[in-house]
């Protein structure tokens, strides 16, 4: 355990500095120093993970002190100001609009009209004549925060605080599964989710609490509390509605239907006419592309709508073969099919993997964790177009980006292959009777 402890104090400190280095320098995303920075990360994010990937037993001490290391990685990246470019001033903008009175998904913050509406902050937000993709359940979220405080600093803060609840509930749900605790460092240590909650404040996070509160309280049977949490990750973002099949016959009919009728009053307020409101979303699948290969290749032998549709089919046929093959309690359950229909969207930032990020502490999920990391070059895009580039990942980013995710799922398949054969060979004596 001594040895463990140097581990815990050697790459908690690399990690704290570097965090600490990148407020300070405020650096931005994409450049040189950022991504030397974030690969020093890292390196301390692997080397603790595989040191305790199997440890049998948790220190308790110990491991709430890298459960507060953790804490103290994320107070540097939340403390600074929050620039204009970034998401959160539109967060701040919907949510005071509501409190104005206003529909979010009626109005866009460009409209000479909508002047009175703004503050300093959000005044020169870039989206400012785009419709809000953001669901209802992000909506009110951003009510929420702004009727406390209208800052963004609140509302980074508020993400930085669903970050911190995702680590408590995955903590939990390790304890009740009978799992190795220090798995809560496969989250909690995570460059990626270190990286975009208390760095850049993505409402990713808040889905994230929502869908892993989900899978908790599922595993415990408690039925009711896991659909309401499932629908408000769908209502925050809408990549978990692949998930639907892990719940057949694993919850209620009472319970179900008292989750659609909380789903369809999330979105009631915002209706206009007889339309769901959903924003910008239909914009985007029609003419708004990123990192997305493969939806890019079906929209192009078909229609964008039917890529969009290829994605959401093969989420739901991955979580109804996740549901037949693995128990409730499976991480790589609830990861693999919000990862598979991601791969297939028309646009993927390195945030959007932070719905399923929680989920990556089993053999069967850590493949995913190298996407985690090989996402994190896509911020090269950032540093060019700050020089004139264009917004698109450069072709050599995005190769390598999934080939080391698929180089990282063909090392796992043949590993667990190998396993296999060798849990199936034969035992043999060192004698044979004649």
């Amino acid at each position: 355990m001594k040895s463990l402890s140097i581990y815990v104090v050697s790459t908690g400190a690399l990690f704290l500095a570097s965090t600490i280095a990148l407020a300070v320098t405020q650096t931005p995303l994409g450049s040189p120093l950022f991504f030397a920075l974030a690969a020093l990360v890292g390196a301390a994010y692997v080397v603790i993970l595989v040191r305790v990937w199997n440890v049998p037993t948790a220190s308790r001490r110990l491991l709430l002190a890298a459960l507060a290391l953790a804490v103290a990685f994320r107070v540097p990246l939340a403390a600074p100001r929050v620039n204009a470019d970034n998401d959160m001033v539109r967060y701040l903008w919907d949510g005071r609009v509501q409190r104005l009175g206003y529909n979010p998904y009626t109005v866009v913050p460009a409209d000479p009209a909508m002047t009175a509406t703004h503050t300093h902050e959000t005044s020169q937000m870039p989206s400012g004549r785009a419709h809000t993709p953001y669901p209802p359940g992000a909506q009110l979220f951003f009510r929420l925060v702004v009727t406390i405080h209208d800052s963004s600093r609140a509302m980074k803060l508020a993400l930085v605080g669903c970050d911190l609840l995702t680590i408590l509930v995955l903590w939990r749900w390790l304890v009740v599964t009978g799992r190795n605790e220090w798995l809560a460092l496969a989250y909690a240590w995570n460059p990626l989710v270190v990286l975009e909650v208390a760095h850049s404040g993505h409402i990713d996070a808040l889905g994230a609490l929502w869908i892993v509160a989900s899978a908790f309280w599922l595993t415990r049977r408690r039925t009711l509390l896991a659909s309401l949490a499932f629908v408000l990750a769908v209502a925050t973002k809408l990549l978990p509605i692949v998930l639907l099949p892990l719940f057949w016959k694993r919850v209620r009919p009472r319970d179900a239907l008292v989750a659609a009728v909380v789903f369809a009053l999330l979105y009631a307020p915002f209706r206009e006419g007889s339309g769901v409101p959903l924003g910008a979303v239909p914009n985007v699948v029609q003419h708004i592309r990123f990192n997305g290969p493969l939806f890019r290749a079906i929209a192009g032998l078909s229609s964008p709508s039917a890529a969009a549709a290829v994605a959401v089919v093969l989420g739901l046929l991955v979580a109804a073969w996740a549901r037949w093959k693995w128990p409730v309690s499976e991480p790589a359950a609830w990861a693999w099919p919000m990862a598979i229909a991601l791969a297939w969207a028309p646009v993927i930032y390195p945030w959007y993997l932070l719905y399923f990020t929680p989920f990556l502490f089993t053999a069967a999920a850590a493949p995913l964790i190298a996407w985690t990391f090989s996402a994190l070059p896509v911020y090269t895009v950032w540093e060019l177009s700050r020089h004139g580039g264009r917004w698109r990942v450069p072709a050599g980013v995005m190769i390598a980006e999934y080939a080391i995710v698929v180089a990282a799922i063909a090392a796992s398949l043949a590993w667990r292959g190998r396993r296999g054969r060798e849990d199936a060979r034969p035992e043999t004596t060192g004698s044979h009777e004649r």
